[in-house]
């Protein structure tokens, strides 16, 4: 009887010993820091440069953990049975590159070279940024990310944002930035009118004329009509504004007698007044808003005011008609005790008869040493009753 008790106190204390033991004993656990690198569902991926290990749980892309458990291999790769993982700050030696953030059918950084990054940043597109993170794979996974604005200069193969006027639209169109002309292609479908301030964000590449590519019609920004100034003081890109006298008119062309420019888009008669809003272009004037305020019929008979070089209206009756055997004539024109001798060149292709009423637009000349008179077309001249 002594001897049992003795035997199950000798067990008691013993099975009082194990449990102690087994009470104060803990496994050694396995600590892993990374960069998530993929997530889905209840898998996660952790990344820390050299070495990949896999979890059953739910991080967010992107975001440095810490986890601790028991780490082991499987035949798919290494594997941790998580007993905690919480956010943490990169223990790991980290990539640096620099470039340009883009987006184009998914995120990119553009250095000029491509690099295809994991996800989205949140910076403004064509920002140059600092990136801070790891390549996994064909991507690029930035952990921390500085924004450092946009470039100053157009480089080239990078993202430039161009603020100027619209010299001539179309695709490309030609946009003026205060200091060069840049070629723009345009998102299919998207046309600029010339006159239009813009903001344009695209990619440079610098060939004989700096272009830019533009691959969304977000990146196109309109924000109204050009400053308009009188035209002595429109510079390139500005909207010139005047009434002025047509001393020249082709098919092409109108040119006026307050500027030396050309202007295009607008058709009016040698001699008519033309109010005008015209973007100024390098050497020309385009019309955006034109209209004839003064036909040519209402300026005075200036037949009795000769004065070299100076355009003019002249009407009165023929005394005399001569054609030389080149077919270049000359006509006595008189108005009261005014005369002018109005050459007639064959390419005008006009005739004039002894006691035919005329009226002509041009400019007063010499000829022989003799008062005269000269148009550039047969338009500008006219015969008979309807002058």
């Amino acid at each position: 009887m002594v001897q049992r008790r003795l035997l199950v106190f000798v067990l008691l204390s013993s099975l009082f010993i194990v449990s102690l033991a087994l009470s104060r004993y803990s496994p050694e656990k396995d600590s892993f820091t990374g960069l998530c690198v993929y997530s889905s569902g209840s898998l996660s991926v952790l990344y820390n440069g050299t070495v990949t290990v896999a979890l059953g749980k739910s991080l967010e892309l992107g975001k440095a953990y810490t986890v601790e458990g028991r780490l082991r291999a499987t035949h798919r790769g290494l594997w941790v049975d998580v007993s905690t993982v919480v956010p943490a700050n990169a223990t790991f030696p980290l990539e640096s590159i620099e470039g340009a953030y883009w987006y184009s059918s998914g995120p990119l950084l553009l250095t000029p070279s491509k690099v295809r990054l994991a996800y989205a940043l949140n910076v403004p597109k064509g920002s140059l940024v600092r990136l801070e993170g790891l390549t996994y794979g064909s991507k690029f996974y930035p952990l921390n990310v500085e924004e450092l604005g946009y470039l100053k200069e157009p480089k080239n193969g990078m993202p430039y944002p161009l603020e100027g006027v619209v010299l001539y639209g179309g695709n490309p169109a030609a946009v003026w930035n205060g200091s060069e002309e840049f070629r723009v292609y345009l998102p299919h479908g998207l046309f600029l009118r010339p006159g239009l301030r813009v903001k344009i964000l695209g990619v440079v590449r610098l060939y004989s004329t700096i272009t830019l590519y533009v691959d969304s019609l977000n990146d196109v920004n309109v924000f109204g009509p050009a400053e308009e100034k009188p035209i002595n003081l429109a510079e390139t890109g500005e909207i010139a504004t005047g009434e002025c006298l047509v001393i020249k008119s082709t098919s092409r062309y109108l040119k006026l007698n307050c500027t030396d420019l050309r202007l295009y888009g607008f058709s009016a008669r040698t001699g008519d007044t033309v109010r005008f809003e015209a973007l100024r272009r390098k050497s020309s004037l385009f019309c955006l808003n034109c209209s004839v305020v003064k036909p040519r019929e209402k300026l005075p008979n200036d037949m009795c005011s000769f004065n070299e070089g100076s355009f003019a209206r002249i009407s009165g009756k023929v005394t005399w008609v001569k054609v030389y055997r080149s077919g270049f004539g000359v006509a006595n024109v008189t108005n009261g005790t005014c005369s002018v001798l109005l050459k007639l060149p064959s390419r005008l292709g006009v005739s004039l008869a002894e006691n035919e009423s005329v009226t002509a637009y041009g400019f007063f000349t010499t000829y022989r040493g003799k008062p005269a008179f000269e148009v550039q077309s047969g338009e500008d001249l006219c015969s008979g009753k309807h002058c």
